[in-house]
């Protein structure tokens, strides 16, 4: 007999499908996501569900159980990318230079269909399901603006799903584990002294400065961190100069450093700021550095993390439901960790006969509609037996 949840989710399909094609077709890159806002708002409005909306890119819906129980908040991130998409989907992006390239318009689409099918169980939800629309997951604090609403304060254990091109269509993945790296996005700015390319002798040339410096740097992981602590620096933006008889004075060398522990995160900042300043000096040019701290480690907790392996074995074949493995992808989902446990679960989408198996953040990146029930079916599911299970424990202490 097939689950109630699953079910209830394959009757909504198409009503899922469109909520996801419309968010797809009017992607809104971090911090500019007020008209898809505005949209899951009237949906939200249409299926009868309250919300709280503090800020033009936030909203909360909540579904308030009537047996007491615990808080779940159910995450869902609302941001796209400047990528320019290369899918030829009929419903593709109407947004140049903007795309849904990681998947955050089905997240979106899941979890408003959760909410619905939690909306038709409140006689039997124990205590209250909070759904986050979180802007500006992708390496803009998102997650801290949702925090400082105080609107999650009172949750007791957060849970998202993440569409996951690495991992077969229809599979889906959990376990007790490090999911992705703590997450660090860098800006260096190289001063040097500009002038005629027919006089170099009279400048600081930064560009050569900033050629030795992008170098140098991959030294930190390859010579500055054990082999056994994985890490990742990335420069992957150098912009300097105007025109080719002109010796720039200027350069802007923007990346990333990913570590899955807190040790190897704080030697790599130690290191990136000691060789730059070196660089710099060396090619009488000077340096700024401005690096922030997008987002901590993402570990799911055991207890949650169980829970949720259950809710899947109960939607999907045994043979379906498997573990999860540490990239170095980032995710600021781990900043609700300050508050209450987390489980973050991926739910796999490659299937290379769709063409849904190109990389996330690629404009060729598509998702494997088929996986849209299961997902929301596994959310909601979640949030369910969470509600009534959870604070039998009580609340857990926030991870550091």
């Amino acid at each position: 007999m097939e689950n109630q949840w699953l079910a209830t989710a394959r009757s909504l399909e198409n009503e899922t499908l469109r909520l996801y094609r419309h968010l797809h077709r009017y992607p809104e890159v971090a911090h500019e996501e007020q008209g898809t806002h505005r949209f899951l708002r009237s949906t939200l409005t249409e299926y009868g569900i309250p919300y709280e909306a503090p800020r033009d890119n936030v909203t909360v819906a909540i579904l308030r159980g009537a047996r007491p129980g615990a808080v779940v908040g159910l995450r869902c991130d609302t941001d796209a990318l400047p990528v320019q998409e290369e899918t030829g989907l009929p419903f593709s992006s109407l947004h140049p230079g903007r795309m849904h390239a990681c998947g955050h318009d089905a997240h979106m689409a899941i979890g408003l269909t959760a909410a619905r099918m939690l909306r038709d169980r409140l006689p039997d939800l124990h205590g209250t399901v909070k759904v986050i629309f979180q802007p500006a997951e992708e390496g803009e604090a998102g997650a801290d603006d949702v925090i400082e609403t105080g609107l999650a304060d009172d949750v007791d254990v957060f849970f998202a799903i993440h569409l996951w091109s690495p991992y077969a269509s229809g599979t889906l993945h959990i376990g007790p584990v490090t999911v992705s790296a703590a997450v660090d996005m860098f800006t260096i700015t190289l001063k040097g002294a500009g002038g005629h390319g027919a006089t170099p002798e009279k400048c600081a040339d930064v560009i050569p400065a900033g050629a030795a410096l992008v170098q140098s740097l991959q030294t930190v992981v390859a010579r500055r961190v054990s082999p056994l602590a994985p890490a990742v620096l990335t420069v992957g933006s150098f912009h300097a100069g105007t025109v080719g008889n002109i010796i720039a004075d200027q350069a802007v060398l923007r990346g990333t450093l990913r570590a899955l522990d807190e040790e190897t995160r704080s030697l790599i900042e130690q290191e990136m700021e000691a060789i730059t300043h070196s660089v710099a000096a060396a090619y009488r040019c000077r340096a700024e550095i401005q690096n922030r701290r997008v987002s901590d480690v993402v570990r799911n907790d055991a207890r949650a993390a169980a829970l949720a392996r259950q809710c899947a074995l109960e939607l999907t074949d045994e043979t379906l439901v498997q573990p999860q493995r540490a990239m170095m992808i980032g995710d600021d989902f781990a900043n609700y960790g300050r508050i209450a446990p987390t489980c973050y679960a991926q739910v796999g989408i490659a299937d290379e006969s769709k063409g849904t198996h190109y990389p996330h953040h690629s404009g060729k990146f598509r998702v494997d509609e088929k996986v849209l029930p299961v997902s929301a079916a596994w959310m909601a599911s979640f949030a369910f037996r969470a509600g009534a299970e959870w604070r039998s424990e009580g609340k857990k202490e926030a991870a550091p």
